[in-house]
């Protein structure tokens, strides 16, 4: 008899890395081969019964993407980031400044007092920085949105970025309520389509 143990590299569990990950290979071409898109065209949408290892998927592509210059905007989204537009959009927006709050812009501020000319003062494009800039965009809720991603990219284009992927986990939690007009997961669609 051998006293040879067989570790079984199947962890169950949510979102638990096994020791091996095995016939990813496809998936991970795939969307490496999606980085490299001039326009895009194509997002990914993971899709799967429990278990199967979509988290784990996700987890293995943030260091890729990190590789080729991307950054990675994302986490789990809940029930309640889909109660109206406006919670879809600050979370949205809160996620986003975590890779922009290191980025600082320059506005320009009126002349004041004896000043006939404006001065400029440096700003963190933190939350609260997005948020007034997202209050300042007219339009829907989509626009605004689309505003702010087309603001943050003119900031961070010039720094070598090749771009942002925004990856949201268990977004099968999201939902739309007509009896309420409030249409978060068609927003989100919207936005990233």
């Amino acid at each position: 008899m051998s006293a040879n143990k067989h570790i079984n590299p199947f962890k169950p569990g949510a979102g638990h890395m096994p020791p091996y990950l095995a016939g990813r290979e496809t998936e991970t071409k795939e969307f490496l081969s999606l980085l490299e898109q001039r326009t895009i065209l194509k997002n990914v949408i993971l899709t799967g019964l429990r278990g199967v290892g979509k988290t784990v998927l996700l987890d293995t592509f943030k260091p890729l993407v990190i590789q080729k210059k991307w950054l990675w905007v994302g986490t789990d989204l809940s029930e309640s980031a889909s109660v109206s537009e406006e919670i879809i959009a600050q979370r949205l927006l809160a996620d986003l400044s975590v890779i922009t709050a290191g980025v600082s812009i320059r506005k320009n501020m009126p002349p004041t007092g004896f000043l006939t000319q404006g001065t400029f003062e440096e700003r963190k494009l933190d939350f609260p920085t997005l948020l007034e800039l997202y209050k300042t965009i007219p339009g829907l809720v989509s626009d605004k949105i689309k505003g702010i991603l087309q603001f943050v990219w003119d900031c961070l284009s010039p720094h070598g970025v090749s771009g942002v992927i925004f990856a949201y986990d268990e977004a099968q939690t999201m939902s739309d309520h007509a009896e309420k007009e409030q249409y978060p997961l068609s927003l989100l669609l919207d936005v990233f389509q």
